[in-house]
């Protein structure tokens, strides 16, 4: 990209997690929205002289939000070095650890994040405390629903977040009857808050003009290449194939060897970014186009799949392929709905698993197996897919570590569908010299759809022959790596 100008930026961007911000940049008579993750972090680095039986509890404090996620994908890396298969109460034990964690967060995103940004769209302030005046009873039931899972995680773990859970071949400790109990009455209490959810969604969202018009805006869309697992065709979050399919439905790559996870996913580094910018491999770098894009997280999810597993997701998986005219889905909007689809899909396997007698019974542990250099973990975290891959010496140290976040898969994504406002905000800031009030609702929204946590999808960035190890800073840079402007 050649030299460019700052004109106006949002910073922060709000209701994300991690530091990010949109800055809108000129370059000639280019105008461009950059979508910008501004922290950095080393766990890379940080792996390497590590056993790698510390790797899951190590990896799990990445992030805050989704640390279980980062547990069970490096549990999996570690469990293919030591070459150790898990019993079948061990990976039912992980298996309804990770749903709990996906439906935490998925109800997190809707009610604090998802929710107001549609509810209030065009307003100044669109948040939980503003939506919080003009419909309290779905804040409430957004508040107990979130102590209620978090209570039911320091139950079942021990702790809320960074637990000891995975160990290598299998699980710390089983699930007890008595600790099921408790899950079926967090259930039961839950269910009367996602009613209640998607009765507003509903009534007030899906049937409104609003959002009808918002899936009609091309602003909104993405027809890049979809990405996640699946198993037997359907619906899969801890293990299964991984399925790319393009912008017309069409399989293009299907593998079950983790390892190839490689062929599929390229990546590129951006002297604005400190994440990189993932694209489909076998399709080019092709920067800010669709043609080489991909993208993860519940939307991808649902389009590559064929069904959901579980009667009422399943019902609501038909809806809201219907509502949006067949798939693949390519509107960004309908991320939030593909959330609600996966909650009722996270609470029918729960309830599947926790009647399964094989959860309480033998051993949960696998000790067994052939050891190698390498091990890939891949798992389906709350925002999509998550690739854990070590490499260790003959003492089982880690000499190489790479962890790609959904996050970082979907930086590209997310720049790519912030380029389609390029024209508005030309007329704009040309006209007015700062984006409309419009405008910045359609970026926040845009962002905010796909759901980023930022903190985990940091990296080093090099601008010309420096690498730079700390966070801020540089704000403009050209082609060259000289810095025209910091802040």
């Amino acid at each position: 990209m050649a030299d460019f100008n700052v004109v106006a930026s949002l910073d922060p961007l709000t209701l994300v997690e991690g530091i990010a911000r949109i800055v809108v940049v000129t370059s000639g008579n280019e105008v461009r929205a950059l979508y910008q993750i501004m922290e950095f972090r080393g766990y890379e680095k940080l792996a390497i002289g590590r056993h790698v039986e510390d790797m899951p509890r190590l990896m799990s404090t990445i992030c805050g939000v989704c640390s279980w996620s980062h547990q069970l994908a490096s549990g999996k890396a570690v469990d293919a070095i030591f070459g150790r298969e898990l019993t079948t109460r061990a990976k039912l034990t992980r298996n309804l650890v990770n749903y709990i964690q996906v439906l935490d967060s998925h109800l997190l995103h809707i009610s604090f994040i998802g929710l107001p940004d549609l509810a209030l769209w065009g307003e100044a302030e669109r948040d939980i405390i503003k939506l919080m005046s003009k419909n309290p009873e779905v804040v409430s039931a957004a508040l107990k629903t979130r102590s209620l899972l978090k209570q039911l995680e320091k139950k079942l773990v021990g702790k809320i977040q960074h637990g000891p859970l995975v160990v290598p071949g299998g699980v710390c400790k089983g699930i007890t009857r008595e600790e099921i109990v408790e899950v079926e009455k967090v259930l039961q209490e839950i269910n009367s808050s996602i009613e209640l959810f998607y009765k507003f969604f509903d009534e007030r969202l899906v049937k409104s003009q609003l959002f009808k018009e918002l899936l009609q805006r091309d602003e909104f869309t993405m027809r890049g290449y979809s990405m996640g697992l699946v198993k037997e065709g359907a619906l899969e979050l801890y293990d299964g194939a991984l399925r790319v399919v393009d912008h017309k439905g069409r399989t293009v790559n299907e593998a079950g060897n983790p390892v190839t996870y490689a062929d599929v996913i390229g990546e590129a580094m951006a002297s604005w970014n400190y994440g990189m910018l993932p694209y489909y491999k076998p399709a080019g770098l092709k920067l800010f186009s669709e043609e080489s894009t991909i993208f993860v997280g519940p939307l991808a999810r649902l389009n590559v799949a064929e069904k959901v597993p579980g009667e009422k997701a399943g019902e609501e998986y038909k809806r809201l392929v219907e509502v949006a005219g067949g798939k693949p889905m390519s509107n960004v909007v309908l991320y939030h709905w593909a959330r609600l689809v996966e909650t009722l899909h996270c609470i029918e396997m729960i309830n599947e698993i926790i009647r399964n007698p094989a959860l309480f019974e033998g051993d949960v542990t696998t000790l067994a197996g052939e050891s190698r250099s390498r091990g890939v973990g891949i798992v389906e975290a709350p925002r999509g897919i998550l690739v854990h891959d070590y490499t260790v010496n003959s003492d089982f140290t880690v000499t190489k570590a790479r962890v790609i976040t959904p996050t970082t898969i979907n930086n590209t994504a997310i720049n790519t569908s912030l380029s389609k406002v390029s024209m508005q905000l030309a007329k704009e800031i040309k006209s007015a010299g700062k984006p409309s009030a419009e405008t910045v609702t359609m970026l926040e929204s845009i962002v905010r759809a796909y759901d980023p946590c930022n903190s985990c999808a940091t990296h080093c960035m090099k601008i010309g022959e420096r690498r730079i190890v700390t966070s801020f800073r540089i704000v403009v840079i050209n082609e060259k790596g000289d810095v025209l402007w910091q802040g």
